[in-house]
């Protein structure tokens, strides 16, 4: 709980610094409003992953769990808990950016909260198979962050310009979402072989 209040107060001081430092002064086009909603999506989901990574390593949560469920449960379980954290602290990112930032609009909240949510999932997906990989090895606190880092870039530059082409486009543009949800499933299944390949080196 702590964590997920320690996000909140992050993305809110992320927003302010971008508002009083940018917004208040020149109004920012509507492309650059939403690189900053996709900049903050990537810096919590980051942070967020890499704290409950932490702690459950702390507390040993993941070991205890080993011999109750399977390794393919514990990891969709473990992903979804994170993911839906990130679900709420979306909604108020999206919002908050409506009303503060002028090109930014409110009638589209929903298709935002929407991209920034499916932008997450996949998010989650490689944040905690990165961790598990990290895990294996002996470097655990400096694994994580060099490989999460990069991963992160090329689903931050497809997601927004997926979103881009989805408010261009008349009718809804299913392309827009389908790329998206690929990166979803691809980081899923990666997740789900690294454990086959733990499983079997343990």
């Amino acid at each position: 709980m702590g964590g997920f209040f320690s996000q909140i107060s992050l993305s809110l001081c992320l927003l302010f610094i971008f508002y009083s430092s940018i917004e208040v002064n020149e109004s920012l086009q509507e492309r650059s409003v939403r690189g900053i909603k996709w900049a903050i999506l990537v810096i919590l989901n980051f942070v967020l992953i890499g704290q409950s990574l932490w702690e459950e390593r702390e507390e040993g949560g993941w070991y205890a769990s080993l011999g109750r469920k399977p390794l393919a449960i514990l990891y969709f379980a473990k992903c979804l808990v994170i993911w839906l954290s990130t679900v709420i602290i979306n909604g108020m990112v999206s919002l908050l950016l409506c009303l503060f930032f002028q090109k930014a609009n409110v009638d589209r909240f929903l298709s935002e909260w929407m991209f920034a949510n499916l932008g997450s999932l996949s998010l989650v997906f490689l944040g905690v198979t990165l961790g598990l990989l990290s895990e294996a090895s002996r470097m655990k606190e400096i694994i994580l962050p060099l490989l999460q880092l990069p991963f992160s870039i090329p689903l931050f530059l497809f997601g927004m310009e997926a979103e881009t082409r989805f408010y261009q486009e008349v009718e809804f543009y299913l392309p827009s979402v389908g790329i998206l949800l690929f990166f979803a499933i691809f980081y899923g299944s990666l997740g789900v072989l690294f454990l086959e390949v733990l499983q079997k080196d343990s």
